[in-house]
């Protein structure tokens, strides 16, 4: 008679699974329903906690095993892991933008794609989010790696750190590397902490995407991980344990409900979710929550929470496109149903045969490396392709919009004339939209020499003849000055003018203090606009007069002495002027440009055969935003003039967004340089006419 089996112990972490289902159902249910779960991404940090704990557990058990840590296999292991989940959905992903996404989008997403696929993608969107320029990104497919790549970072950080550490002690005979692990490990937490509530006070969008600003919440799992889990041998020690798993629980269904999107994070508000995963990974063990997580609902979406993360994005952003509007009830459902099939698919098809026949063959780290340079070289060739076409679209429409110039074409771009009496109509631009859309976005002329970014160096580029001018003037703004490059280049040369050109970014001619994403572009653009002021009374005694302009979208300012916004930008305004006008120099004020849709050049991608209108914007919203030039001008007087080219931009009722065969804008509130270079004639005139009316 054979004995029954001896079982086996079961030493899985049951309440980790569970913390991986929670963390993971808190990501995908805020991305579908972000009202009724407004604090759903928490659960990224959440995976932070869970990713120290384990690899700092696996990592220091293999130290104390052996005495040594394995880069090599531990990066294999790692790549076996990750690898082919991901880059089976970056594959699929990259697919489907080709055949879904307007071209207009192919040039982000593959910079993202690419950032993605070499675990970069968090600092790709942490310089997007301090980028005023990108600011007007789409949400991509791909943005979801940004977790990703800090996790993977922090893969390739912390075996480094304790192979170093176990170097530093290997001399000392009383050495413990896991007591050493800990002291290591509490001073990059503390360190990383600190400068993570520094860094979302005064750059957040750095201190969202930052591994460094992440690192404290890897660290405190890690931590966790070197603290020996003592058994609870009495019942008040039970109950403490119990305690504090579900004390841990709450503050993380807390977490998900008053945390927002508006509320300053990581900084300090990151603190009740990391810590309270902490609470339940350090008392988890042995509790109630061991019977929720091996709960087959539970445990299966913890298994596959890897999968249903990398899968659920993407359909959150692509499926509208396929639609063509925005997501309703039936296929937000439709989206979370697929998510857990493709990741229930890719999980059980994929990753997990793939990691146990790593394991059987005991694959040697150079091969994973080789097959990961192949994997990672297809997915790059993805993103490459999508920039060079649209390359190849810049290219094609910087030469077409050439040879339209050239040609003296007429009603080409502006010279449409589309809000005069008698506008002009060319039957042969009707099918022509120059820049292509995919490579309008790329149709800047902004001049480095000009331009100021993040600094407060008052840059000043030339245009026209540097001796022997007629008039010379100062053009400074922020980037909807610096947008109109072409056509002062234009209005310099045909009038025989100097016209010096200066913007900063997100920042214009005030004294008034504006919002700015952080505070090192405050402080920047405030002392830009000292730098200005002083360069204009420096060069007053040969300056004919000030042009000034910025965007409307971007005047928002921090609103002193309890007055409205309105009135303390037209404040800030004259204010600023004086410079000029006290020392004789008149100021020419340019109305803003109107804006155009959000989506205008996925919009224009779509369309096909001749313009529509579809893509047009009323006038009266896109010229609703207030920029206070006209209210300064008259409250300045003679010394300054008003210029208004809103008649160049928009009929009675829309601002179209082509206007003579050109795009006007290459992002919702930027002109494009073709646009701009059409728009020069009529610039110089109305800059004349104002000239003269001033006596100069």
């Amino acid at each position: 008679m054979s004995s029954p089996a001896t079982p086996v112990p079961d030493h899985t972490r049951w309440d980790v699974q569970a913390l991986r289902a929670f963390a993971v159902l808190a990501v995908v249910l805020y991305h579908l329903w972000p009202n009724r779960l407004p604090g759903g991404f928490v659960g990224v940090d959440v995976f932070f906690v869970i990713s120290g704990y384990l690899i700092t557990g696996h990592l220091l058990r293999e130290q104390v095993r052996t005495g040594r840590i394995g880069l090599a296999a531990f990066w294999t292991r790692r790549a076996g892991r990750l690898l082919p989940g991901a880059f089976l959905t970056l594959t699929a992903t990259g697919v489907a933008v080709l055949a879904l996404v307007p071209s207009s989008l192919w040039g982000q997403y593959g910079r993202e794609l690419i950032a993605s696929t070499v675990y970069l993608q968090n600092w790709q969107l942490a310089s997007d989010a301090v980028d005023y320029l990108a600011s007007d990104n789409r949400p991509s497919p791909f943005q979801h790696f940004w977790s990703l790549s800090v996790e993977e970072q922090f893969y390739i950080a912390l075996p480094v750190l304790l192979v170093l550490l176990g170097l530093l002690l290997r001399r000392s005979r009383h050495a413990d590397p896991v007591r050493s692990a800990r002291v290591l490990l509490g001073a990059v937490g503390v360190a990383s902490l600190v400068w993570c509530v520094v860094e979302t006070r005064t750059a957040p969008g750095i201190a969202y995407f930052s591994t460094a600003t992440r690192a404290w919440e890897f660290a405190l799992g890690g931590f966790l991980a070197t603290v020996p889990l003592a058994p609870a041998r009495t019942r008040a020690a039970a109950a403490v344990r119990t305690g504090g798993t579900w004390l841990g629980v709450a503050g993380l269904v807390a977490s998900v409900l008053v945390i927002s999107p508006s509320t300053p994070f990581p900084g300090t508000a990151a603190l009740l979710p990391v810590l309270s995963a902490g609470l339940v990974v350090a008392a988890g063990a042995r509790s109630g929550l061991q019977v929720v997580g091996r709960g087959a609902p539970v445990a299966f979406i913890g298994r596959t929470s890897y999968a249903i993360y990398l899968w659920h994005w993407p359909a959150v952003v692509l499926l509208p496109v396929v639609l063509g509007h925005p997501l309703g009830t039936t296929s937000k459902v439709a989206v979370l149903v697929g998510a857990l099939v493709l990741a229930a698919a890719s999980t059980l098809l994929v990753e997990e045969p793939l990691r146990a026949r790593t394991r059987a063959v005991r694959m040697r780290p150079a091969r994973v490396a080789l097959l990961g340079l192949v994997a990672t070289v297809a997915v790059v060739a993805i993103g490459a392709g999508t920039l060079t076409a649209v390359h190849v679209q810049q290219v094609q429409a910087q030469a077409f919009a050439g040879r339209l110039a050239r040609g003296d074409v007429d009603c080409f771009g502006a010279a449409a004339r589309i809000g005069s009496a008698d506008p002009c109509v060319n039957p042969r631009l009707a099918d022509v939209r120059v820049p292509a859309p995919a490579a309008a976005a790329h149709d800047d002329a902004n001049d480095g020499a000009c331009w100021s970014n993040t600094t407060a160096d008052f840059n000043v580029c030339s245009l026209g003849p540097r001796t022997g001018y007629r008039k010379h003037l100062l053009a400074v703004g922020d980037s909807h000055n610096n947008a109109l490059m072409t056509a002062y280049r234009a209005v310099a040369q045909r009038e025989h003018w100097r016209i010096d050109v200066a913007g900063h970014i997100g920042c214009y001619f005030t004294t008034a203090e504006q919002q700015a994403p952080t505070q090192s572009y405050t402080d920047s653009c405030q002392g830009w606009k000292q730098n200005a002021m002083t360069w204009v009374a420096d060069h007053a005694h040969e300056l004919d007069a000030l042009v000034v302009t910025h965007a409307a979208t971007k005047s928002p300012v921090l609103v002193a002495d309890g007055g409205s916004n309105d009135e303390t930008v037209v404040r800030g305004l004259v204010s600023a002027w004086r410079t000029a006008t006290g020392r004789g120099v008149p100021v020419i004020a340019l109305r803003d440009n109107p804006v155009a849709r959000d989506d205008v050049l996925a919009c224009l991608a779509q369309m096909q055969g001749p313009t529509t209108g579809a893509c047009d914007l009323p006038r009266a919203q896109a010229l609703a935003a207030f920029d206070g030039s006209a209210q300064a001008v008259a409250a300045v007087g003679d010394r300054a003039r008003y210029v208004d080219m809103t008649d160049w931009y928009c009929t009675a009722t829309t601002c179209p967004a082509v206007i003579g065969g050109v795009l006007t804008h290459r992002d919702p509130t930027h002109l494009t340089a073709t646009f701009a270079t059409t728009l020069a004639p009529a610039l110089g005139s109305r800059l004349r006419a104002a000239l003269t009316s001033l006596g100069r």
